[in-house]
């Protein structure tokens, strides 16, 4: 029976994403995992598991010696659509500290470890006022520390978006100062001070806003039979698609890979 999602409510529906989640990775789902998720009462807890076994009677069968439901042969999920990155990502952030365990939807943690991510302080505050400049269409004033200056400077910036590079975050801005679109990492801005108004229009940073298709290197489509496949198209070979702002920095991601 497909569910007519219109019906549900957005935090029943995602409750219900919760037990699929749960079925799909660790094969079982009981009461204590939504009480514990969600901090919902145990009657909403059983209606949640009886409205899911309503919908997808075949997904799960009740487990009378576990005391939980665990997954159906022929489980189909509705609401979850499987996606180890999902998956990964959660364990990523809770070793970054950024996601504690008891808020990831991961029940039983695998054991595992990751690289630890150097913090690149930076400040909320910060954030938030570029996050405004955006969406205000303002230039701000920002002290930058620049690697090619030995100190610091003053210099307004009109930011219109923010970007990741897989390692730190920059800000795409139009430079008062050089008279021109540059990339700023965020961790590098100092201070802020003042903003106004700007007519600085997004589409005319070129770089950011043209797209562009790279391949990637012979030695990687031979060696990596995995990425291929992940960035294959049918009929152009093994590429990365995307904004030419991103793919700019697209290399230091792809160990051994190289556009061209």
């Amino acid at each position: 029976m497909t569910p007519d999602k219109s019906e549900l409510r957005w935090g029943v529906e995602r409750r219900l994403e919760f037990i699929e989640f749960r079925l799909f990775w660790e094969g079982h789902v009981n009461r204590g995992d939504l009480t514990d998720a969600f901090g919902v009462s145990v009657n909403q807890a059983s209606t949640d598991l009886n409205r899911y076994l309503g919908m997808a009677p075949d997904n799960m069968v009740y487990d009378k010696s576990a005391r939980a439901y665990i997954r159906g042969s022929s489980f189909n999920p509705l609401f979850l659509k499987p996606d180890a990155s999902r998956y990964l990502s959660q364990l990523r952030s809770v070793a970054d500290g950024i996601l504690d365990r008891a808020d990831a939807w991961i029940g039983q943690f695998p054991s595992y470890d990751a690289a630890p991510t150097p913090a690149r302080g930076v400040d909320a505050k910060t954030l938030r006022t570029v996050i405004a400049a955006i969406r205000r269409k303002e230039a701000i004033e920002v002290k930058y520390q620049s690697l090619s200056q030995p100190e610091p400077r003053w210099r307004w910036v009109a930011p219109h978006a923010i970007g990741f590079d897989g390692f730190r975050w920059h800000i795409r801005a139009f430079c008062l100062t050089d008279e021109t679109f540059k990339d700023f990492l965020l961790s590098r801005i100092l201070e802020t001070r003042g903003s106004r108004s700007s007519d600085v229009a997004s589409e005319a940073d070129t770089e950011w806003n043209s797209e562009v298709s790279c391949a990637l290197s012979r030695d990687i489509r031979r060696c990596c039979t995995g990425l291929g496949r992940r960035f294959t198209h049918p009929r152009s070979g093994c590429r990365l698609a995307g904004f030419k702002g991103g793919l700019l920095r697209q290399p230091r991601r792809l160990d051994g890979t190289s556009l061209g």
